[in-house]
């Protein structure tokens, strides 16, 4: 094999790709082949990270559509509940309605039994005393009907607030049927992440030893060298993203200084000043469609120091899809019982709710500004499938997948947003 090899993204390698020890042994004799052998250790070892990596990242994505899966059958459970406690107390309030309605019903027909207009014609009474129960039952009509209309509306509201009682039922179940749907994606999603795990440690484990035979090291020194550079790596990307940030608000702000000048200059010019620039036009790209300016204030770096500390009390413990503690985690629960311990809220057991309940209340920063204690977030939009806890210095504090444990380690990947829970 070449030292040109490659292999496709995220298919599995071939046993015949790997090389043995007589190839080890084979290629020491001449320096060319040594050096073959070499780049395609190298490219075997990147591509099964890239395989840990990519199904790390689906198993990820699969956890979060299970936590928001469960946030929305959590909500309609909530509601049901709430609209069958609203149906159970209208329909009571119907009931006793209509017992009213009856009741004046029976006393209206005991008040004014008999033909009262006969009476008057041709009856000797007093016609003044007749007149009087006639009164006396107009307005008991009266009331009795105001009485049944109300009773009518009752058991309108009732039926109506028990029909959606009813829905929400429905909505519940099928949400509980996707909640098991997501389980069971999540389960498969996991199998997958294990398997290219430990086959990664598997082969790599062999991959060092070979690389440091044909190298003369140890196999120790091989892989701390290449955590060093996928770690250099990782801080030269963020590097170049925060300047491309800088340079992103640079040109932002200048182009807003412009059209603040262009405006202020035409509005001195006729009468009205308030159609000429503003009024029929459409603003511009919502702020949460690019990276948030900065709006939360300095973090509260007792609160900081107390979160991170309780975070650091779970370094070394599991992954588990779900996990809140004591033994095991996962990235979103760990965040939520991180800044839980210091008395700060920061939204459900998952890490898009997270960021959506941080942003709402004007706590998003941009990833180029992230602060020790604030969190960063993966994904975008309508899922961040991953948070961590960032320490400052290219370092974060993460659960982060199955068969890794509770950790301290580089800044990953591309974190596509963060927010300051201790602002």
């Amino acid at each position: 094999m070449t030292a040109s090899m490659t292999f496709p993204f995220g298919a599995a390698i071939a046993d015949n790709n790997y090389p043995s020890w007589g190839d080890i042994e084979a290629a020491k004799q001449n320096e060319q082949d040594t050096q073959t052998e070499i780049t395609k250790i190298g490219v075997l070892l990147t591509t099964l990270q890239q395989n840990a990596d990519a199904a790390s990242v689906s198993s990820r994505q699969a956890d979060e559509n299970y936590r928001m899966a469960v946030d929305a059958r959590d909500a309609a459970e909530e509601r049901e509940k709430t609209l069958s406690q609203q149906a159970a107390a209208a329909e009571a309030i119907a009931k006793t309605s209509e017992l009213r309605a009856g009741l004046l019903a029976v006393h209206l027909a005991k008040s004014t039994g008999g033909d009262l207009t006969s009476e008057i014609l041709f009856s000797g009474r007093n016609a003044d005393d007749l007149l009087e129960r006639l009164a006396t039952a107009s307005r008991l009509g009266e009331q009795t009907k105001a009485i049944s209309d109300q009773a009518t509306s009752d058991r309108n509201t009732a039926a109506a607030l028990r029909d959606y009682a009813t829905r929400a039922t429905s909505e519940r179940e099928k949400l509980a049927e996707e909640v098991k749907a997501k389980a069971d994606a999540a389960k498969a999603a996991a199998a997958a992440v294990l398997a290219a795990y430990n086959e990664q440690q598997k082969r790599s484990t062999d991959l060092y030893a070979q690389l440091a035979s044909l190298k003369n090291t140890t196999a120790e020194l091989e892989r701390q060298r290449a955590e060093g550079l996928a770690e250099e790596a990782a801080a030269a990307a963020q590097a170049a993203a925060a300047a491309a940030e800088r340079q992103r608000q640079a040109a932002a702000a200048a182009a807003a200084a412009a059209a603040a000048a262009g405006s202020g200059s035409g509005s001195g010019s006729g009468t009205g000043s308030g159609s000429g620039s503003g009024s029929g036009s459409r603003p511009g790209p919502a702020a949460a469609d690019q990276d948030p300016l900065p709006s939360a204030g300095a973090p509260d770096q007792g609160a900081v120091d107390r979160a991170i500390w309780f975070a650091q009390q779970q370094l070394g413990k599991p992954y588990a899809l779900g996990g809140s503690g004591p033994n095991v985690w996962d990235c979103s629960g760990l965040t939520r019982a991180a800044y839980a311990y210091v008395g700060i809220g920061i939204g459900t057991h998952s890490a898009t709710n997270q960021y959506h309940t941080l942003a709402n209340r004007g706590l998003a920063v941009p990833v180029s500004q992230a602060q020790r204690g604030d969190l960063l977030f993966w994904g975008g939009g309508s899922s961040y499938y991953h948070v961590a806890i960032y320490l400052g210095g290219g370092k974060i504090l993460e659960a982060p997948d199955y068969g890794k444990p509770v950790r301290v380690w580089y800044i990953w990947g591309s974190p596509s947003a963060a927010a300051r829970p201790a602002g």
